[in-house]
């Protein structure tokens, strides 16, 4: 027997049953007794030892491949999501999006991230989702839940496990009442508030107002709004191209395409917008002595692109400093809800805004009083054009028991 051999399995050998006839033994541990194996061979003056010895050593690994195959592979969640990301990264998903789903594995706990898959219940989900609900939005454990249904759905497929634990699990409800839109009174405030001079004697924040105004205008994501640059303003048609986002990563943003289910979009102004971006652009070029290039929402003219989190954190603040509460993405709500209440046609507003129309529906037009009032307007006068005289049905009699528009009793015997 070879040192490999021994060396692998213990003890074993060679046994001759006669001048070319040879048993091989070969003892594997946790198991009684020992695999044989019998082999022709020349014979043992002839060559016969050493081709006994090979088929011996052939005999040891053909057994060990066979006991490797039989042990089943233990795989642990932690290890699905690393496996699961570099398939990710390998088939081309958005870094923003691989980098997401590396914050999932980060959300696990270190028993959650040890569990082998195949004993992942429902149950053990639920209790993780308790614990997320501790420090974490309804939102995000729902996302999380929605990165592991996707990670054991490829376990599925590549046969690690039979059924996707996720199925029996329960994420926090997906429903949320609608917030009511930003008053227009209360942007304003923002926008007079960063234009005012500081307390210390600095001057106003231009580029933050212009940011808070955009948004307002345009609908655009914050890492959009931060993309934006001079050469996609087109003044022939009145309207500025959306065709790239800063996107947060770690160590810092980097650039990508915008999240618009149909790519690049088209924004379109009218006259009081692009006279705005043209004040704009001649008090930044007053400011810094050259005409603006480049990055559209800039402090050293268009050479230097805001960062996609900061300016999220300086409109925030800037909201707090009025008494208000704001994100960049409730200028993007307040856009939406007021496209609706002018009249805009759902289609055309979810194509501005860079969404389908059930997702703008569901969850960007915010419940407003002036919309309510508008679309009772709107029907009412709709339906009398069609032949509804809504002024003329249900008359009330006057004093004189005549019917007349006057309030009083209803007259029930026609009923």
């Amino acid at each position: 027997m070879t040192d490999s051999a021994k060396r692998t399995y213990g003890s074993g050998g060679i046994t001759w049953l006669g001048p070319r006839r040879a048993r091989l033994r070969v003892r594997v541990p946790g198991e009684t007794g020992q695999r044989t194996k019998v082999v022709h061979v020349a014979q043992r003056g002839r060559g016969g030892r050493g081709e006994a010895a090979a088929a011996l050593e052939t005999f040891a690994r053909e057994v060990e491949l066979e006991r490797t195959r039989a042990e089943p592979v233990v795989r642990t969640l932690g290890d699905l999501m690393d496996a699961y990301v570099e398939h990710c990264r390998r088939t081309g998903k958005r870094q923003g999006t691989i980098e997401s789903y590396g914050m999932t594995t980060k959300r696990l706990t270190p028993t959650l991230k040890t569990k082998p898959i195949d004993k992942l219940t429902a149950h053990d989900l639920d209790q993780f989702y308790g614990e997320l609900a501790k420090t974490l939005s309804a939102n995000s454990i729902r996302q999380t839940n929605a990165v592991l249904r996707a990670a054991l759905a490829q376990a599925v497929k590549w046969g690690w496990i039979v059924a996707n634990p996720t199925a029996g699990a329960t994420p926090p409800s997906k429903f949320k009442p609608k917030r009511e839109a930003i008053a227009m009174a209360d942007v304003n405030k923002m926008i007079t508030h960063a234009q005012s001079p500081k307390d210390d004697g600095g001057d106003g924040d231009d580029v933050l107002a212009m940011a808070v105004t955009l948004a307002t205008l345009t609908g655009v994501r914050r890492g959009e709004l931060a993309g934006l640059r001079w050469e996609d303003v087109d003044e022939e048609s009145c309207s500025i191209r959306i065709e790239r986002q800063w996107i947060p990563g770690s160590g810092g943003q980097y650039l990508g395409p915008c999240k618009s289910s149909d790519g690049a979009r088209t924004v379109v102004l009218g006259a009081e917008g692009m006279a705005l971006l043209d004040r704009y652009r001649h008090r930044m070029a007053d400011l810094l002595n050259r005409e603006p290039e480049g990055w559209l929402l800039s402090y050293d003219a268009g050479a230097t692109p805001l960062r996609a989190k900061a300016l999220g954190a300086a409109i925030t603040k800037l909201a707090k400093s009025v008494g208000v509460t704001a994100t960049t993405h409730t200028f993007r709500r307040a856009s939406a809800t007021e496209l609706m209440a002018s009249g805009v046609d759902v289609d055309t507003s979810a194509r501005r805004l860079g969404h389908t129309t059930e997702v703008m529906l569901g969850s960007y037009v915010l419940a407003s009083d002036d919309r309510a009032v508008a679309a009772a307007g709107t029907l009412e006068a709709r339906l009398a054009a069609r032949g509804l005289p809504l002024a003329n049905l249900l008359p009330v009699a006057d004093a004189d028991g005549h019917a007349g528009t006057s309030a009083g009793k209803l007259d029930r015997t026609g009923f």
